[in-house]
């Protein structure tokens, strides 16, 4: 068991590989472009502060510096260069802002498309190794159990009830539907349901939110299924199959399989009625949970689902699970510039701390997953139209493009300003929510 300072510890170890890794991969898009253009990079560095060593690689000084919190690039000629001499008059093309707008827009552009090859690039490793998942996350939208008086008991959905589109929109798999809920707080939803005996019918429901994020809820739960079934306990011996979806236990909805040993532990040996849904068909079966030298068991485990696939496969379906995620992610952006959703769901500096070290905890694969995860989010708040972030660079050269001249540097000044001081509100925010879910300053921040 880990004490408080030793998790702080390993939390900041794991940050430090989390995010210097995805700012490192950003900055070398920016990198390897201008490189390949002939524009003048000076500093090609992963960590920021004092050089600690290097090569040279033409004119750029590739170096690893003292505090390897990401990296950065320095350019001659490009925006707020205090390091060096304007050589744009020696005629010599390698300055920066000398370069055609469309080869400085690749420039900009090639950090954030970095960040999603990153992702590509490590769910692609993940899926060739091999990793388990949660099995209902993947599995049909199909409801386990419903909250009591929640709004998808007060619409009548039942369990076995299999959600198959939200508003119109086709739902696949739980994890589709769940964030398609979580997106839509304190709203009308028109949902087209299979009943458990084939009718189809379409049920209004109003989401309800939590009342810290503001995140949609409708009271469900998914299914929550048996992935083993070991020879000779008291669930085979009963009829228990794997693949059979657990209902209830002595009347008690199962929401998730962290629930059974607790209620099984309980029984003290007494028969448990286990309310089994198996292929749309509600059956009871009675158990007896047997103590083997290791406290009341019946003999059943967790379904998960092993994603491993060749190397074709792995990249399909990494680039699939992206371009899903890059619109989830619009759309979570979209629903919190209108107020739907609220911005304490977003993740500062604290909260990518504590995920990292969590994860880090339990292994390598959920690291890199995590990586994954946060570099597509980083790549894709860096193509906000806010400089200076690089989406802002790209609007000002697009608006530069469309009026066929550049913006005076007192404009740009202006502009650069202006968005400096959205940026920081945004961050002031962003740390503000991350402080109040602590659980030292909760209480004293709203």
């Amino acid at each position: 068991m880990l004490s408080s300072a030793g998790a702080l510890l390993q939390n900041a170890g794991a940050f430090v590989v989390v995010l210097g890794l995805m700012i490192f991969c950003h900055e070398f898009g920016h990198f390897i472009t201008a490189k390949a253009f002939g524009m003048r990079v000076f500093i090609f560095s992963f960590g920021f502060g004092k050089r600690l060593l290097g090569f040279k690689w033409g004119e750029t000084d590739c170096r690893v510096s003292l505090i390897p919190l990401g990296g950065y690039v320095k350019l001659e000629g490009e925006p707020e260069d205090h390091l060096s001499e304007d050589t744009s008059t020696l005629g010599d093309g390698k300055d920066f802002t000398s370069r055609p707008r469309w080869q400085r827009f690749i420039v900009y552009l090639a950090g954030p498309a970095m960040n999603a090859v990153l992702t590509i690039g490590v769910l692609t490793v993940l899926y060739m190794n091999g990793f388990q998942v949660e099995g209902s996350l993947y599995d049909k939208p199909i409801i386990g159990s419903v909250d009591a008086g929640s709004a998808a008991a007060a619409a009548g959905l039942l369990p076995g009830d299999q959600i198959v589109s939200l508003d119109g929109k086709p739902l696949a798999t739980w994890e589709t539907a769940e964030y398609a809920v979580m997106l839509r707080p304190d709203a009308a939803m028109q949902l087209h349901v299979r009943r458990a005996d084939g009718q189809e019918q379409d049920i209004a429901v109003r989401s309800t939110s939590t009342s810290a994020d503001k995140v949609g809820t409708i009271g469900v739960h998914p299914l929550v299924r048996v992935g083993q079934v070991l020879p000779g306990k008291p669930a085979q011996q009963a009829g228990v199959r794997e693949n059979d979806a657990l209902l209830a236990i002595d009347g008690k909805p199962i929401k998730s399989f962290n629930e059974i040993p607790l209620i099984v532990g309980a029984a003290a040996g007494k028969p448990l009625v286990l309310r089994l849904w198996r292929e749309g068909t509600v059956l009871d079966l009675s158990v007896t949970p047997r103590d083997d030298g290791e406290g009341a068991r019946i003999g059943i485990g967790p379904h998960y689902i092993l994603q491993k696939f060749g190397f074709v496969r792995s990249v399909e379906e990494s680039s699939r699970w992206t371009w899903g995620m890059t619109k989830l992610t619009f759309e979570t952006l979209q629903r919190l510039l209108t107020a739907q959703i609220s911005p304490k769901t977003m993740m500062g500096p604290l909260q990518i701390a504590k995920a990292s070290g969590d994860a880090a905890r339990v292994g390598p694969g959920p690291l890199f997953y995590l990586v994954a995860v946060i570099s597509l989010q980083i790549g894709i708040m860096n193509l906000f139209p806010l400089p200076p972030l690089d989406g802002g660079h790209l609007a000002i050269l697009a608006g530069e493009g469309l009026l066929r001249r550049d913006f005076s540097l007192a404009v740009k000044a202006w502009i650069m300003n202006a968005g400096a001081m959205a940026l920081f509100l945004l961050l002031g925010l962003v740390v503000y929510f991350d402080l109040s879910k602590t659980s030292l300053l909760s209480k004293y921040l709203p």
